[in-house]
């Protein structure tokens, strides 16, 4: 169903037993054919008709009903039942008997019984309202969907000035597929009430669920021209132009509320919305910008609309200059940084602000430390900023004790002793990470290439096997390359696997001392001292030669 009212029950089903003699005698009232009633003389004037005199018959089933009542209200529905049975026995066109059991048989399930005491209610008093509001309730909870447009149709019929029973008619409509009727319920209203948001609102909608968009389109048009002054609707009839493809019509909307509010931040950020349909992202940015400088939008609207404006492709990527330059809008003035710290660094990391970064992830986390991914991301922004080792290893530690089955901390440990020379500590951190294991391969190939790293300074050989667990994840690494040709030029060992090595790290970089070092090195260990010479030469022709590399140089010529 598309427009949901309150449902018109509830009027009756909420009965405490404190209320139960007022309704009770109401009920008898309309059930009992009571003539007590004011009617209209011709010529204008009102006058009571005689009342009839009360015999013990009506007395005695009024006190049945009653009896029946209160029964219900304590819970012994049964015999509730019973009571109203015998007002039947004794009177089968009783209204109220035959209202009162249908709703006690509805309740137990026994829906059919229901529906047909509900009926007989209806044919004995056609005025009494609730008798029908009861048996339309019946018919949809059946989807007796005919039955139940009849109905309403008797209810609206019965009852022209009550609104509400024009939008449950057409909500009957609705559920027997009738958008049309569902329409034309809601046109009578209208002829009533005049045009309103509500009726015009549920028209556009039952519109547009039958494909009539036009239709549907003609509908918010009619509202705003009802309502000139109302900005809402023509905000409405934009966004539906808008959502229809029709730029033009929703760009002289925007006009027409720019010239009435052109404070009003969400014209701007509408406008945005119009410029990046036409592809005019530059235009789309300058709007937005002016839309979310306002003060009336929070912190927390600013960055809804940032991030729902642009996609994660465009925000980090094809408008990342505009976005970054709104978000730094959004965060201006911001009085609870803490709570978009990690949105924001983020954001900053992408950027390569990683400093930055990082001081808006320690900020998150003294909001709330356990979360992970907020560690995570502060180590990774302190490791590519390079911060001291004492901040580096406070932050480390903490992170480890506080989920010792993630890999990174003990990673960025394994650093900081790498760092202090320390290589022995650095070798057993990383292989608590090896332990830990490698989710996705996360981390698998720094971690071995730190250890040959650690291995290697520790003259280990057992580096050897890290160097090529490292290279066979990430084989055009030169820098390990070079480190392991060098190793093993170190070693005299397998000499012809260090040289092809070396080979590829001066094929890539062909000027570097480095490598052209170790590939000279590995010649005078094979003892081609005279093809060594020409590339330690370029080396020494460089402004900044090692003490080794002058060494090297010595020894070589010495092998010519």
């Amino acid at each position: 169903m598309i427009f949901n009212t309150k449902h018109i029950i509830r009027k009756y089903s909420g009965r405490i037993a404190g209320k139960v003699i007022p309704l009770l005698l109401a009920g008898l009232i309309a059930g009992c054919g009571s003539t007590n009633k004011i009617t209209p003389e011709p010529d204008g004037r009102y006058k009571r008709k005689p009342i009839t005199e009360t015999t013990d018959e009506i007395l005695k089933r009024e006190s049945f009903v009653i009896d029946a009542k209160m029964l219900e209200e304590t819970g012994q529905t049964e015999l509730a039942a019973d009571r109203y049975r015998l007002l039947l026995d004794k009177d089968s066109a009783l209204g109220v008997a035959n209202y009162e059991l249908s709703r006690l048989l509805a309740a137990k399930g026994d829906i059919d019984s229901a529906i047909f005491l509900a009926q007989r209610a209806v044919r004995n008093d056609d005025n009494n309202i609730w008798y029908r509001l009861h048996l339309a309730s019946l018919y949809r909870f059946t989807n007796r969907a005919q039955d139940n447009i009849t109905v309403w149709e008797q209810i609206v019929k019965h009852n022209p000035d009550v609104p509400e029973y024009y939008y449950e008619l057409s909500n009957a409509y609705l559920l027997n597929n009738d958008g049309k009727g569902a329409i034309a319920s809601l046109n009578r209203l209208e002829k009533m009430v005049g045009v309103t948001e509500s009726v015009s609102m549920q028209k556009s909608k039952i519109w547009t669920h039958m494909g009539e968009t036009d239709k549907a389109m003609q509908e918010i048009e009619r509202l705003s021209m009802s309502m000139p002054n109302d900005s809402r609707y023509c905000g409405m009839l934009a966004e539906s132009y808008m959502a229809s493809g029709q730029y033009s019509k929703a760009k002289e909307c925007y006009d027409r509320l720019m010239a009435t509010n052109p404070d009003d931040e969400y014209i701007h950020i509408s406008l945005a919305e119009y410029y990046k349909a036409m592809k005019e992202p530059r235009k789309a940015y300058e709007e937005l910008r002016i839309g979310m400088a306002q003060e009336n939008l929070t912190t927390t609207n600013k960055l809804k609309i940032l991030t729902n404006f642009y996609t994660s492709e465009e925000f980090y990527g094809k408008y990342s200059e505009y976005a970054y330059d709104l978000l730094n809008v959004a965060m201006q003035n911001c009085d609870d940084s803490i709570t978009y710290a990690t949105f924001y660094g983020d954001v900053l990391m992408h950027q390569g602000k990683y400093l930055d970064a990082a001081h808006q992830f320690q900020l998150a986390l003294t909001k709330d430390s356990s979360k992970y991914d907020v560690w995570e991301a502060l180590l990774i922004s302190e490791l590519s900023a390079g911060v001291d080792s004492t901040t580096l290893e406070s932050h480390a530690r903490r992170a480890s004790r506080l989920f010792p089955l993630h890999t990174l901390p003990y990673y960025t440990l394994a650093v900081v002793e790498y760092d202090k020379n320390e290589f022995q500590k650095a070798v057993d951190l990383l292989r608590r990470c090896e332990k830990n294991g490698f989710e996705n391969g996360y981390l698998e190939p720094e971690c071995y290439m730190l250890l040959g790293e650690c291995l290697n300074r520790m003259n280990d050989t057992l580096c050897y096997g890290y160097y090529e667990k490292y290279l066979s994840l990430k084989p055009d690494d030169i820098n390990t390359m070079n480190s392991y040709a060098y190793r093993l030029a170190l070693d005299k060992n397998n000499l012809e696997k260090a040289l092809r090595l070396s080979k590829r790290t001066l094929d890539a970089e062909p000027d570097n001392n480095y490598y052209l070092d170790t590939y000279a090195w590995i010649l005078h260990q094979m003892g081609r001292d005279k093809e060594a010479y020409k590339y330690m030469e370029k080396v020494m022709k460089k402004s900044d030669v090692s003490d080794e590399e002058k060494e090297h140089w010595e020894a070589i010529k010495k092998g010519l």
